[in-house]
């Protein structure tokens, strides 16, 4: 394998496409969850055009954050886990792994669970998903202050 730039399993090109998908699925959720299927029936076409979009464009890069995570979170894991000196960025990668855990467990039960726990699935995958890039910020907040001489 071979050596990252940066010591903790991720590339430039892994983050740039982790912060595209971030931006793309939050985005769509936001018009996903201001637009809920309730209120299909009393949209207007171009609302139901939007809907439909962002539905597909949640989708597809769902499935990229899939690939993204397969490629990047397990070598990151398997390079920091042992590495404790940043405790705090260390518990809040912790927080990160556990709350999108929750939000794909939350994902796939909205597509293929009972339809009686809908609407609770889809106020915990929503909310979760709202707060996961505030909480990917704060894993990962050092990154981007400048470092000292």
């Amino acid at each position: 394998m071979k050596r990252s730039k940066h010591l903790s399993g991720w590339s430039r090109a892994a983050w740039r496409w982790m912060g595209v998908a971030v931006v793309l699925l939050w985005g769509s959720g936001v018009v996903l969850f201001l637009s809920p299927v309730d209120a299909l029936m009393d949209m207007s076409a171009w609302q139901h055009s939007l809907r439909h979009a962002a539905w597909v464009v949640h989708g597809v890069w769902v499935w990229c954050l899939c690939v993204l995570c397969g490629r990047g979170v397990w070598p990151h894991l398997r390079v920091i886990w042992q590495r404790r000196d940043a405790l705090a960025a260390w518990w809040w990668g912790v927080v990160n792994l556990v709350v999108l855990s929750l939000v794909a467990a939350a994902g796939l039960l909205l597509l293929y669970g009972p339809g009686a726990v809908h609407d609770t699935v889809s106020a915990a995958h929503s909310w979760l998903g709202l707060a996961w890039p505030v909480l990917l910020l704060a894993h990962v907040w050092r990154r981007y202050l400048p470092s000292s001489p």
